[in-house]
């Protein structure tokens, strides 16, 4: 079975009844609050003993330079922006929250004659503050969180009804580009530090664009992993589609990439969604399944069937086990990213690679064989960690 119409954007993959998703059923908010998996939160978030075992041991790619390079990769999300604790304040408020400097008169909003010519605005203005990819769709309210929460206070942490109000028609998705040097050494920490400015990026440029709405005087939500799923909204805007291990793959960048976005009543013009092969290429490669030390990712054919509460219902795609991932995280010290590392479609830019995406695309009867290619040349293999710091 394939999944529906690509035109359908992500609703091509419904194939029941879809509740908007509660956010504290995500599985890093359930590691500090659902009583099974607390522990997990507790050494992965709080004792960090792992951790300091690792650095105790100075193994390549667990040093305390490699330590070092994380925490400020992570920085401007983790202190100023926050959406990994669930959004609506620092960077991803929904207001701005300081007058500030401005030499735009309040009250003034300006008049959009062309919405089509807005877009192409939005758009340039998105990649001169840091997007890789931009794309915009009508926000289906499917895809905004049913509740907030906020993790802040693991004692008491705040979870209330989300609700986004109805002028908010259009979402402007952004997809960030992450290093694929560091990114070939994990799961060792050179790869959790692109991660780390992943998110520090998407704070960056998802706080200006909206910024920059703002001053036209229309309203903007900035959002990082907060107020509202990514990944179907990235599909809906037309930026890739889904895979087997969960994340969007883009045609320019594979899922070597961050997602945020910009929620606005800004006139614009939805774009269409894609396809380009991506799911009939995930049922014969397996490559993520097979290299997740977690065994997280499923082998063989989607299905509706969910693992466990953080995976939606309703949907037909291969659902992700998170609570094994988060159960490797631990053990390890630091996330992982071997699914996006072997990814025959994480490739940077380049005449053989576009050819072979090409030929995903148009040849599907090869997709075997362009496998067995990525494995021949020795693609997806970890670097050691190392040699991050040698280059």
């Amino acid at each position: 079975m394939k999944a529906d119409s690509p035109a359908k954007g992500a609703d091509r993959y419904v194939v029941g009844k879809v509740e908007r998703f509660d956010q504290k059923n995500e599985m890093l908010k359930r590691a500090n609050w659902d009583p099974v998996q607390l522990d997990m939160g507790q050494r992965f978030y709080i004792e960090k003993k792992d951790f300091a075992e690792l650095l105790r041991r100075n193994r390549p790619g667990f040093t305390l330079q490699d330590a070092a390079f994380v925490d400020a990769a992570w920085r401007l999300e983790t202190d100023f922006a926050k959406g990994n604790r669930g959004g609506k304040q620092g960077l991803y408020a929904w207001e701005t929250t300081e007058p500030g400097w401005t030499r735009r008169p309040t009250g003034v909003k300006l008049p959009v004659d062309d919405p089509a010519k807005m877009t192409s605005n939005i758009k340039r203005v998105s990649t001169f503050f840091g997007a890789s990819l931009v794309g915009v769709c009508e926000l289906d309210r499917r895809w905004v969180y049913s509740h907030y929460f906020d993790v802040f206070d693991r004692m008491h942490p705040e979870h209330a009804p989300l609700e986004i109000p109805e002028e908010y028609k259009y979402a402007i998705a952004i997809a960030i580009e992450m290093d694929y040097e560091a990114l070939k050494s994990s799961p060792a920490q050179p790869a959790e530090a692109a991660t780390g400015l992943g998110y520090s990026k998407m704070a960056f440029t998802a706080n200006l664009v909206a910024q920059f709405i703002r001053g036209l005087g229309y309203r903007a939500i900035p959002s990082g992993n907060d107020t509202a799923c990514n990944i179907p909204i990235a599909i809906d805007a037309g930026l890739g589609e889904l895979s087997r291990m969960g994340l969007l793959i883009a045609p320019e960048t594979g899922p070597r990439i961050r997602l945020c976005k910009v929620l606005t009543d800004l006139p614009l013009v939805p774009d269409k969604p894609i396809e380009f092969g991506v799911w009939d290429f995930c049922l014969k490669c397996e490559k993520c399944a097979q290299h997740c030390p977690s065994r997280a990712i499923m082998h063989g054919e989607p299905t509706q069937e969910i693992h466990n509460i953080s995976n939606r219902e309703g949907l037909f795609r291969w659902p992700v086990n998170a609570e094994k991932c988060l159960r490797f995280w631990v053990a390890n010290g630091s996330s992982c990213s071997n699914c996006i590392r072997v990814c025959p479609f994480n490739k940077p830019s380049g005449w053989l690679h576009s050819a072979v995406r090409w030929g995903v695309k148009n040849t599907r009867w090869m997709d075997r064989l362009f496998v067995k290619m990525d494995d021949w040349l020795g693609y997806g293999k970890q670097v050691s960690p190392g040699r991050y710091w040698e280059q």
